[in-house]
């Protein structure tokens, strides 16, 4: 008992005291005339009865009320039991399920729903326990129960996306994953779900769009979506060339360039985003266009591919005229190793000899450095590309087969050429040569955006086989301009050079070309 309440109960009683006092003080009698009776008494006797039967009026209130209550309460007691071995029920079935007791977990499941009467929770743990039970159908019926309700309805439909993934059926999977996102937008999963599949599907449109739900979301940052939505843009761009390259598809380039150039502007230092942009603009007969975006990027973002499209940007251009370009687009970057690598293919086209080995000892000179730092490389390793170079110039300026040979034979134990492997699960893109070997989703773990332009370790080049050319064949236009499969005036590959198959037919020699150095590094 607190000091107010003793304080408030001492006052009552000081109240109950002076009343009493009072009326004790001032004594009087009470005549009462009712049917012909009358009753006299005193008034502090009068006053008992009234408040007596004021008690009384108010136990017979109670009575009442309790009785009236009474049936409701009792229901009201037996549905709070119900529902307290429901739950018990409940979470016993969830704990089995956890622990991966699929018969205890549906037993529960079934008293669970008996008690309960609630199907968003009761439907959840059948699922579940069907499941566990390896019966899909059942635990997808229940799903599509519970995606009928309102407040389960994002519940249902991740169980049944998870379904139809399970299965295989992605396209089903997208379908559920654009309705959860329409139900939910603030769901990141919903959203990332939805864009996985519609990228993959290649409905690019609707990617787009979850994309920027996800953002709103902030399931991803504005950079990286920034960076995502560039993806998607270049991955149209590329469908477009890979149609132009089939001559059943009337595919016109034109339409595929402004995504092409919104990817360039959303990520200048993508490359695969440039390269279908210089290749879309050279279709178009914008080769100057096409070798001014390459000589843009070329100060900040050397590649071979860049160098290659650049290469090929003046179909009609003499050996002499391209080395002379590509000489110039050396001195943007004079020291990257590709602006050397780009240069000495050229200047051996142009059979610049002297040209060709300043390039190629700059070239060796900056690979001997950077082989230093790589524990797969021995110290003053070149790279594979780079011996075949010097192969050809050893072949082409002094016709000294031995040493071109013997370029050739050290080149399979060198440092392997870069090529786009993924980060995930380190395979090569398996994309054909109209899009450089890239491709938005790798094809065997369906990563998205995971290729990155790197050296593969000793451990993947058994992956490499038929994963894209390297990138001395890249870069390399030892003959007449080679186009791309699909453009106008394209011709199938031949000897590197008919120079080299005389002296070869001369000497007994075979010729050296791309294909037999290639075998060397597969067959090593």
């Amino acid at each position: 008992m607190t000091l107010w309440r003793a304080v408030g109960f001492l006052v009552k009683i000081a109240i109950v005291v002076a009343i009493a006092v009072w009326l004790a003080n001032r004594p009087g009698d009470l005549s009462v005339l009712w049917l012909g009776h009358r009753a006299d008494m005193p008034v502090g006797f009068a006053i008992a009865i009234a408040a007596l039967l004021l008690l009384a009026i108010f136990a017979l209130w109670r009575l009442w009320h309790f009785l009236r209550r009474a049936p409701r309460e009792l229901s009201s007691a037996r549905s709070n039991s119900r529902k307290a071995k429901g739950y018990r029920a409940l979470t016993r079935g969830l704990t089995a399920a956890a622990a991966g007791d699929a018969v205890e977990a549906r037993k529960q499941a079934r008293l669970a729903h008996d008690l309960l009467q609630e199907p968003s929770l009761t439907l959840l743990l059948a699922a579940q326990a069907a499941q566990l039970e390896g019966d899909d159908a059942a635990a997808e019926r229940y799903f599509a129960a519970l995606a009928k309700n309102e407040d389960s309805a994002l519940l249902g439909l991740r169980g049944l996306i998870t379904s139809a993934l399970k299965r295989g059926d992605e396209q089903t999977a997208k379908q559920y994953a654009e309705q959860a996102m329409k139900v939910a937008p603030q769901a990141t999963w919903a959203a990332e779900t939805a864009h996985r599949l519609e990228l993959k599907a290649g409905d690019y449109d609707a990617a787009e769009a979850s994309l920027k739900i996800w953002n709103r979301s902030q399931g991803i940052d504005a950079r990286a979506a920034q960076r995502r939505r560039s993806v998607i843009l270049t991955e149209k761009a590329r469908q477009a060339l890979i149609a132009h390259a089939d001559p059943a598809a009337a595919t016109d380039p034109a339409a595929a360039t402004p995504a092409a150039r919104e990817a360039v502007k959303l990520a200048g230092d993508f490359v695969p985003a440039r390269f279908m942009l210089a290749q879309l603009l050279i279709r178009q007969g914008k080769a100057k266009d096409a070798a001014k975006l390459i000589e843009q990027a070329w100060p900040t973002t050397p590649h071979p591919l860049l160098a290659g499209i650049f290469a090929r940007a003046e179909a009609n251009e003499t050996p002499l005229e391209r080395a002379r370009r590509m000489e110039r687009l050396a001195r943007l970057n004079p020291g990257s190793p590709e602006s050397h690598r780009a240069a000495a293919a050229a200047a051996l086209s142009a059979q610049l000899w002297g040209e060709a080995r300043r390039h190629l000892d700059r070239l060796a000179e900056i690979e001997r450095a950077e082989s230093s730092g790589l524990p797969e490389a021995s110290p003053g390793e070149v790279s594979q590309s780079t011996a075949r170079l010097y192969a050809r110039l050893e072949e082409g300026e002094r016709g000294n087969m031995a040493a071109a040979r013997d370029w050739l034979e050290r080149a399979a134990g060198l440092l392997p050429d870069p090529v786009w492997l993924c980060e995930k699960c380190g395979a090569p893109g398996e994309a054909g040569p109209q899009c450089g070997h890239w491709q938005a989703v790798c094809p065997h773990c369906d990563a998205i955006d995971s290729l990155t332009w790197k050296r593969p370790q000793l451990a993947e080049m058994g992956l490499l086989a038929g994963a894209g050319a390297p990138v001395s064949q890249i870069v390399d236009e030892s003959g007449p301009l080679r186009r791309l499969p699909g453009e106008p005036g394209a011709a199938p590959d031949g000897p590197a050079s008919a120079g080299s198959a005389e002296k070869a037919a001369g000497t007994g020699t075979p010729p050296v070309d791309g294909s037999s150095v290639d075998a060397a590094r597969l067959v090593n």
